[in-house]
């Protein structure tokens, strides 16, 4: 087993914040599957089964994310359940992995267990989709977006860290980033700034400047005129969006040659960049690298939950 070295990815658990999220994420998937409900409970009297525990194991190599919530699922069905984690947010396992443990009476771990492995496989895969994005272009930086499942987005970005990615904006409000459709709206409503993008690019820079951004101002670029704007003005985050990476390399190329400011680090490409486009997009001269696919396309970790006896988690 690997462990990803990015940072305390365990205390995000601990944070009141998301406990309290968490919770609520929870009792409404339990509330979802009627998991208090279960008929086959009649099966197995509380008091009169023997003592029993779940191990939760990976049917396929990943990255693990989510325990924590895993946990938390069973232990909402019924206070005495005990939880064993044998691995980390961020470790890298291989098929057969026991990640967790779970120990309470079989009636709970039985009416938990598809809520807890839908919760683990969703934030397993997401983690595992990033790493290999991560693993396929090492010198850019890996970012998500807000193409998330609303209501998870927090937890969807844990996974995306745990994979060794970073997290993008967390919401609209962090800083502000001027896209497609916000250009198109400022030139209908100043047609003079149409056909100049380094007069667009300073008006935008400029009335955020006025309403007191002081911090970063991303903005969208499709084309080269828009793109050297952007350097000259000295834009923090230059979104190269839908541009091949042979473009961009010859643009980044002319900059240097012209001796434009620029740094990797400003240049952020996206637009349906995956496994097979990451590398060449980080070598044309993106230091980041954003992608909506490893949040709302990656696979589910294939994750399974075998109940045992014994008491100990």
């Amino acid at each position: 087993m690997q462990r990803q070295e990015i940072g305390d990815l365990e205390s995000f658990w601990l944070r009141e914040d998301v406990r309290g999220r968490l919770l609520d994420w929870v009792d409404a998937a339990l509330q979802e599957d009627r998991a208090a409900e279960d008929p086959t409970r009649l099966l197995f009297p509380e008091g009169a089964e023997p003592p029993c525990r779940g191990v939760i194991s990976t049917k396929e190599p990943g990255v693990i994310c989510g325990t924590a919530a895993m946990s938390t699922v069973f232990e909402r069905l019924h206070a005495d359940c005990r939880s064993g984690f044998r691995v980390e947010d961020g470790t890298t396992v291989a098929a057969g992995t026991e990640i967790m443990t779970v120990a309470g009476p079989a009636s709970v771990l039985l009416a938990g267990e598809r809520v807890a492995l839908n919760i683990g496989s969703l934030l397993c895969g997401i983690a595992t989709r990033t790493a290999r994005l991560v693993e396929c272009a090492p010198t850019a930086s890996i970012l998500d977006t807000r193409k998330t499942i609303p209501g998870l987005r927090i937890f969807q970005k844990q996974a995306v860290r745990a994979g060794g990615g970073v997290s993008h904006r967390a919401d609209l409000a962090e800083f502000p980033m001027v896209k497609e459709n916000h250009r198109d709206r400022i030139q209908t409503l100043h047609p003079e700034l149409a056909a100049d993008a380094r007069a667009e690019v300073t008006f935008i820079r400029d009335a955020l400047r006025a309403a007191g951004i002081d911090g970063p101002i991303a903005i969208e670029v499709e084309d080269e005129e828009s793109f050297r704007a952007c350097l000259v003005l000295e834009i923090e985050i230059i979104l190269v969006d839908n541009v091949s990476p042979e473009l961009l390399e010859q643009w980044v190329s002319r900059a240097r040659k012209d001796d434009l400011p620029l740094a990797s680090h400003q240049i952020e490409a996206s637009g349906g960049i995956d496994e097979t486009s990451a590398a060449a997009h980080a070598a044309a001269g993106a230091g980041r690298i954003s992608c909506g696919a490893i949040t709302h396309s990656a696979p589910a970790l294939d994750l399974t939950m075998a109940i045992i006896a014994g008491a100990d988690a």
